[in-house]
């Protein structure tokens, strides 16, 4: 992919720069070669600083107009206002600043952005499985809303993640999906006793669930592929100690 970062003519909007970054392009070396943008990962933070930086850069921002919350799976969403706290411990951002960058990373999980077109809000969601299902897409169009937004005016998309056929799940995942809601077997498909899960639709339906009617999916897979993602189940699998995070980014501009 020459294309750093990835967009979508789909989701094409005045006054609105975004982009989901790839791994390429950066500083960092070995295993998080090499746009790693995480500062909790054992690289050298001089490189993730500057590698960072490529992401203002490509906004035209400085490094303190970025965002990037301490992600910890969970459904809490921060609205960032006129003082930004130093820290933030949050899955989600939104804000109606002008000029600010909210950044998610990621790394298989899926990372999606909102946009209120009417009262110019942006949002940037970090949604594993667990921040999903435990309502992190629903709590920040909670926060859109108290914003003066409305569900019926956001469009969405969501960025290269793991894909289904990459996403191998075992049967007590599968049952506790299902005891949430029948219809979340549509999520699934089994494949030699194994279930394979969908992410991005179950991320789509909730969306759609929210009264979002434009949800554009971008299918790119992390999983697969290795030379332009980092994936969290691929070091696993190939027994590496850390693996990077690629920055997904969304600003406002004048």
């Amino acid at each position: 992919m020459k294309r750093n970062p990835i967009t979508s003519p789909s989701f094409n909007f005045k006054h609105l720069s975004y982009g989901f970054f790839t791994r390429n392009n950066g500083f960092s070396e070995g295993i998080f070669s090499s746009l790693n943008c995480s500062i909790i990962s054992s690289d050298q933070v001089s490189n993730v600083l500057k590698n960072r930086k490529k992401i203002t850069d490509t906004f035209g921002r400085e490094a303190e107009d970025i965002i990037i919350p301490r992600q910890k799976h969970t459904n809490k969403c921060q609205i960032i206002g006129s003082k930004i706290p130093k820290i933030i411990n949050a899955d989600a951002l939104v804000t109606t600043r002008k000029n600010i960058i909210l950044s998610v990373l990621t790394a298989d999980c899926a990372p999606i952005l909102l946009y209120e077109k009417q009262e110019k809000i942006i949002a940037a969601i970090h949604a594993g499985w667990k921040g999903a299902k435990s309502g992190i897409i629903q709590n920040t169009i909670k926060e859109i809303i108290k914003l003066g937004g409305s569900s019926m005016n956001i469009a969405a998309i969501i960025g290269p993640c793991i894909q289904q056929d990459s996403y191998e799940v075992g049967k007590e995942f599968y049952s506790n999906f299902q005891l949430e809601k029948d219809q979340n077997h549509q999520m699934f498909s089994k494949k030699n006793e194994k279930y394979l899960f969908d992410l991005p639709q179950y991320c789509t339906s909730i969306l759609k669930n929210c009264g979002i009617k434009t949800v554009n999916n971008m299918g790119i897979c992390t999983f697969e592929n290795e030379d332009n993602f980092f994936s969290y189940r691929r070091s696993i699998k190939k027994g590496e100690k850390d693996y990077g995070r690629q920055a997904n980014a969304i600003m406002l501009q004048n």
